[in-house]
């Protein structure tokens, strides 16, 4: 599984509708005033946090290794077939018919393993992207109350214009990252980035 698929994935699960949060804009008559509102880009962010930098490689690390012994049987699965087309005509049927059903069964055990380590990377995958996502969400909707916007949105390709001071990404990874540190290889907390953008 590749990373850009990962990443896809999150994106799926983080946009929820492409809107973070939203607070009522009222005025005391109960007439709508102007609020305040903002952008995220979701995929920017779960690759720049230093929790999701870590996450992602370790499911790449982890889906690597469970590919080497399919790697491995895929491989003479298929040296099996074709020493089976380069001697068929000089087998007996007993023989070739013996050859016939060792492909079959390797063919169907590989097809379960894949099938096994597709669902254990999902699961695995979901859990990590859901752990994310409540984070993210969390840090979006109380930077959004604390700072007076009246929503935040998705950043799309389809939006013919957005105005870099309603880009509130960069500060959303200094907040997680202060937030949700993560240790390096040696256990110490990594430090958040000296200087961060200014609050929209």
């Amino acid at each position: 599984m590749k990373k850009s698929f990962l990443v896809l994935t999150a994106v799926l699960m983080l946009v929820s509708g492409g809107l973070y949060a939203v607070q009522e804009a009222q005025g005391a008559a109960g007439y709508e005033v102007d609020a305040k509102i903002a952008f995220v880009n979701t995929t920017v962010i779960l690759q720049s946090v230093g929790e999701g930098k870590k996450g992602l490689a370790e499911m790449e690390q982890y889906v690597a290794s469970q590919r080497r012994p399919l790697d491995e049987k895929s491989s003479e699965l298929e040296t099996l077939k074709s020493q089976y087309a380069s001697q068929a005509r000089m087998l007996n049927p007993d023989t070739a018919a013996e050859m016939q059903r060792t492909i079959s069964e390797k063919e169907q055990q590989l097809r379960r393993l894949q099938e096994d380590l597709e669902l254990e990377v999902n699961g695995r995958q979901d859990q990590f992207l859901v752990a994310m996502s409540e984070k993210i969400q969390g840090l979006i909707t109380e930077f959004a109350e604390q700072n007076g916007y009246g929503a935040v949105f998705m950043q799309s390709p389809q939006l013919p214009f957005l105005n870099s001071a309603l880009d509130i990404t960069e500060t959303i990874i200094r907040l997680y990252d202060e937030k949700y540190p993560v240790a390096d290889a040696g256990g110490a907390e990594a430090q958040p980035p000296a200087q961060g953008p200014p609050n929209p």
